[in-house]
């Protein structure tokens, strides 16, 4: 694999896996550093969002020239674009008019299907019960479906495509936790009997998007007790010779920055997400967070020798707010 990667174009975007289980990440190949293949990772809406180091031997193939980088180039693209507008829509009519702009403006959706399967679209048709969906991933090609509402999990709407989505005169409910699948974070923008718009900003996905929920599929809405305020950063800045540091060093820069890391240690896959309290040659103390809470929530040894997997995220944590 060391050799495969040494030949990689460091502009060639690609998929990586790092387990058979069929995820993986989009990104750039950075560099090799010692023991690591270093990757940027890309979000499925086209946004920088960190580093991710990943034990050569643990790399289980990379993916080229498919047809999901060609349209992961395009988001990329839209998102540096000034052309991504913000919308205003009337209460009486809103996921109508929501529906109907999407409709018009063939704005790609990424559809979230009960059975698990994402895949993305676009909106050609709705009533009260169906969705008509033309479909272009990968797996679907130019084909199209009509979905009963019934078969649709979420619908989520990047930032890549539509800016801010807003109600005319309407109240935004901040800092909420969406009790329903996937236990989505963010912000209320609009509900009705049939669906909720959701402004999601949860901070380990490392992206910001729009989700539409059945509003029948929530179970409850609860306040977010703690906060956790952050702010983007520019990596490059930080680590301006990535390929060129050691792991220590990374982690050493990752401390004195306060930066949002996610750790797998001991090839456990057991994830531990937070920022480092403590550094010294050969451990790190972890102020871990807890993914469902957004809170701090204990303190973990990691002895450096023991990662085999570090993905830097692009933000630092600046306070708690209770």
């Amino acid at each position: 694999m060391k050799k495969i990667l040494e030949n990689i174009e460091k502009d060639e975007l690609l998929e990586y896996y790092r387990s058979s289980n069929g995820k993986f990440a989009v990104g750039n190949f950075i560099g090799i550093n010692n023991d690591f293949a270093i990757f940027s990772s890309i979000s499925p809406f086209g946004r920088f969002e960190g580093y991710r180091f990943i034990k050569i031997e643990d790399l289980k193939n990379i993916g080229k020239k498919k047809l999901y980088l060609e349209f992961m180039k395009k988001r990329i693209e839209e998102r540096k674009s000034k052309d991504c507008k913000s919308i205003i829509l009337k209460k009486d009519r809103f996921f109508k008019e929501l529906f109907k702009y999407f409709i018009k403006n063939k704005i790609e959706l990424r559809i979230n299907l009960e059975s698990d399967i994402i895949s993305y679209g676009y909106l050609i048709k709705n009533s009260k019960n169906f969705f008509h969906i033309k479909w272009y991933d990968e797996n679907n090609e130019n084909s199209e479906e009509i979905l009963q509402i019934n078969q649709i999990k979420s619908i989520e709407i990047g930032k890549n495509v539509i800016k801010n989505i807003a109600v005319e005169g309407g109240k935004v409910e901040k800092n909420k936790i969406i009790e329903a699948s996937g236990s989505p974070h963010g912000n209320v923008i609009f509900q009705d009997n049939d669906y909720t718009l959701i402004y999601e900003n949860d901070l380990f996905y490392g992206d910001e998007n729009f989700l539409i929920l059945k509003t029948s599929d929530i179970w409850e809405i609860t306040e977010k007790v703690t906060l956790i305020e952050t702010e983007d950063i520019f990596l490059e800045k930080i680590f301006p010779n990535i390929e060129k540091m050691n792991m220590k060093e990374i982690l050493k820069k990752c401390f004195e920055n306060k930066l949002l890391v996610h750790f797998e240690y001991e090839k456990s896959y057991y994830e531990k997400y937070g920022i480092i309290e403590k550094y010294d040659k050969d451990k790190i103390i972890l102020k871990e967070i807890d993914k469902m809470t957004g809170i701090f929530i204990s303190k973990s040894e990691i002895l450096i020798k023991d990662i085999s997997f570090l993905f830097v995220r692009n933000c630092r944590v600046l306070r708690v707010v209770e």
